[in-house]
This record gives structure tokens, sequence and C-alpha cells, in this order.
């Protein structure tokens, strides 16, 4: 029951019907899956439930079989940016149903149900929200921080852009020393510091190579964005063949290709990286209580009607305290 969603061109997918429920409420029995996908139903909703320490509030979920899958032409172009702009849990329902689920896997067995102190400490968002794969069930809680951090990739993107010192980054990013033993083969290596870029939070992004700990930020900051997009798309992409041209004249060919994936959100990862390899401008909505990015096209100020709506009604209430 995978989907394929096109990369390089348009063209029309199947897509799943697809539910928002509260996740203390759902009854596995009584769900139209067929058997295979209710027994991966139940270990997703127990692995899930264990990964996030009982903290679940709402999933979405596969909410039916392939006789009731409807078919849509899907355009990878602007789903970064309707994504980013998701706000609300209504909003993320309405996005899910218009484009599916996300393709991220529930936690292994193994790994929830493990007492082991390493393998405890894996069960943070940034192990366990990034692992492609078939999905039937997937927490609201897994949306909002693959939305959340898009936005913080986008932020970043747009400080590079308009950098003329480091602060903006700064605002975005940190640089932090640790010390630890780091490596494949700890046990044969000392204790040494090295240093990590973090989002402003406190969450690591990546340790850096030692060659990079002396080069100017906006360099650290361009090498941040390359790798962690690069991780977030390395393994939902792949490659198909496309048309064969022939060359009379040599008796040749080139074989065109073909990019796809089977997941969603690589789709939105993929359409993040070509916004930055097409060197696309980003602003900041100017909704004052919203502010978030976005991918500006013609005159547009803000990124969705809502908050042009908003920034109104704010415009508003203004000028009627200063009459």
């Amino acid at each position: 029951m995978y989907n394929y969603y096109p990369l390089s061109h348009s063209s029309k997918i199947n897509l799943y019907p697809v539910e928002l429920v509260a996740t203390d409420c759902i009854e596995v029995e009584e769900q139209n899956l067929g058997p295979a996908s209710k027994e991966i139903l139940k270990n997703s909703i127990n692995n899930w439930s264990k990964a996030l320490r009982g903290k679940m509030s709402f999933a979405l979920k596969l909410a039916g079989l392939e006789e009731d899958s409807h078919q849509m032409v899907f355009s990878n172009t602007g789903l970064m940016s309707e994504f980013a702009s998701l706000k609300t849990i209504k909003d993320i329902e309405a996005f899910s149903k218009k484009y599916g689920l996300l393709g991220i896997k529930h936690p292994d067995s193994e790994q929830v149900n493990s007492q082991t102190p390493l393998i405890k400490a894996t069960l943070q968002p940034a192990f366990i929200f990034i692992n492609y794969g078939f999905s039937v069930f997937e927490p609201i809680e897994l949306w909002q921080w693959h939305i959340n951090e898009v936005q913080k990739i986008l932020r970043l993107y747009h400080a590079v852009r308009k950098a003329s010192s480091d602060e903006l980054i700064y605002e975005i990013v940190e640089i932090k020393m640790h010390s630890g033993m780091f490596g494949s083969l700890t046990e044969d290596k000392e204790i040494t510091d090295r240093y990590f870029v973090q989002w402003i939070n406190g969450e690591e992004i990546l340790m850096l190579p030692e060659h990079f700990e002396e080069k100017p930020l906006l360099e650290i900051a361009q090498y941040t964005l390359a790798k962690i997009l690069e991780s977030r798309i390395s393994d939902g992409i792949n490659l198909a063949t496309g048309d064969l041209i022939s060359n009379p004249s040599t008796k040749g060919f080139m074989i065109t290709e073909l990019r796809y994936t089977r997941y969603l959100l690589a789709a939105i990862y993929y359409d993040l990286w070509q916004t930055i390899n097409d060197s696309k401008n980003i602003y900041l909505c100017d909704n004052e209580n919203c502010r978030l990015p976005f991918v500006k096209s013609g005159r547009k100020k803000y990124c969705n009607e809502a908050c042009k709506q908003e920034a109104y009604r704010i415009r508003l209430k203004k000028t009627e305290r200063e009459g």
C-alpha cells in the first residue's frame, strides 16, 4: 500500500484515506484494514505509546483498504512551504487527508522494551522520528516535530541568505563544546573536546568536522544546512528510468533520470532541498503573531490567508486604540 510520490514531474498517485483519532479511543478490532495492517496498527500504537512514554494525544492513521483509495495529481512544487505553514491539529488533519501519511515507521519492539541505558537513550525524536518505512499510524507529535524542524531549517536558510553579520545566524543556531569519547571505536579513544552545532533551544544537530572548527560562522551554517537535509532525505529518495533519448549520428542514447519517493516526508524535505538549490528567497510572515518563514510568490506578505486576515484585524484594533 505504498504511494509513489514523483519528485521530478507531476503524476497521478493513489491515496488511501487518513483520519484523525484520539489515541485513547482506538479499537483495533473495528478497523477496516485487513489482518496484516491491523497487526501493524496494534504494534504501532503500543510501540509509539512506550516510546513517547504514554504522552500521545492524537494520531493520524490509515482508514481504509485499496478499494477505498482515490487518485490525485501530485506535484512536489510548493509542498514544503504548505507543510511549514501548518499550525493547528485541524491544519495537519487537512494536509494528511490531501497527501497521506508521512511514512515514518514505528520504533522497534526491542528498542522500546529494552532496559539498556544506551538503547533507552535513543528514544528521542531525533532518532525515532526519522525512520522511513511503511506506516499505518503516526502520532500528531511526530508531525509537529517535523513541521517545527522544517521551520527551523527555513529560518536558518533565511538567516544565511540575509546575514550581514553573525548575529542573525546566532539567533537560530549556536556552537557548543562537548567533552566525550567520539567515534565508532570509543573504547580506544580518550576523552576529547569537540564542537557541536545545535539549535538555539539546545537540541544538537551535528558534530563539526575538525577542519571546520575555525571556519567562519556563515560557512558552518551552510555546511549545517547541507548535512541536516542530507540526513533527512538520504534514505527516502529513489531513482527510476525515464525516457530513452537516441542519437542516430552516434548510435548512442541517453537515459533520463526520474526521482520518486515512497514517503511523503521525503518529498517535503526534497522540496526544501530544491528551494535552497534554486536560491529562492525566504520571507517571514508579516503577521506579528506568526512570523513563520515561507517562500514568497508575487507580492505576498503572509504565509496564508488566515494570517492575512489576522494581521488586518490587528491593524484595525490599533487604529481604534489610536483613534
